[in-house]
């Protein structure tokens, strides 16, 4: 592994969704994420893409995919596949990805604007730092159960600004 002097970039998270074309809409007209590319079809094992998401997905019959992006440029792929299940309850006490965070400085706001779009705002907005009402956050579910956290400011803001 190589060092480097800064930190690397996160480049997209993929999210599986059983209708990818509501699920475009919906992240783009409820979080304001924009439609990048797709969506594109692939069967496993057909042509070179088929053959390449084979082998890095394993199993499936067919897939669809689409890019979005968020307001500072990280990438969030949605996946439908053929197979594609409904949703299981998020456990963040299991190792994996259990939640993407959006920044708004508007977070009950957005958390309502969540629950209006089919999504579910179920936790209170909370103090990040006790007794420090600036920055605030909340937790949502998607219409498809992934967890999502609001945050009022960026990750750095919030951290850089503190106190260890």
């Amino acid at each position: 592994m190589s060092e480097s002097a800064y930190p690397r970039g996160l480049a997209h998270v993929g999210l599986t969704v059983p209708d990818l074309d509501e699920a475009i809409d919906w992240y783009c007209d409820v979080l304001g994420f924009s439609h990048v590319k797709g969506p594109d079809e692939i069967t496993a094992d057909e042509g070179y893409g088929g053959r390449q998401a084979a082998n890095l997905l394993g199993e499936f019959e067919t897939m669809r995919f689409a890019h979005l992006a968020t307001g500072n440029q990280i990438g969030i792929e949605l996946f439908e596949f053929t197979s594609t299940g409904a949703h299981s309850e998020p456990d963040p006490t299991r190792a994996g990805l259990f939640h993407l965070c959006v920044i708004d400085p508007d977070v009950e706001g957005l958390a309502a604007r969540i629950d209006e779009h089919g999504g579910d705002h179920y936790s209170e907005v909370w103090e990040i730092f006790e007794d420090d009402d600036e920055y605030t956050l909340t937790y949502c579910k998607d219409p498809y159960g992934n967890l999502l956290e609001i945050y009022s400011h960026s990750h750095e803001r919030i951290y850089s600004n503190r106190d260890a």
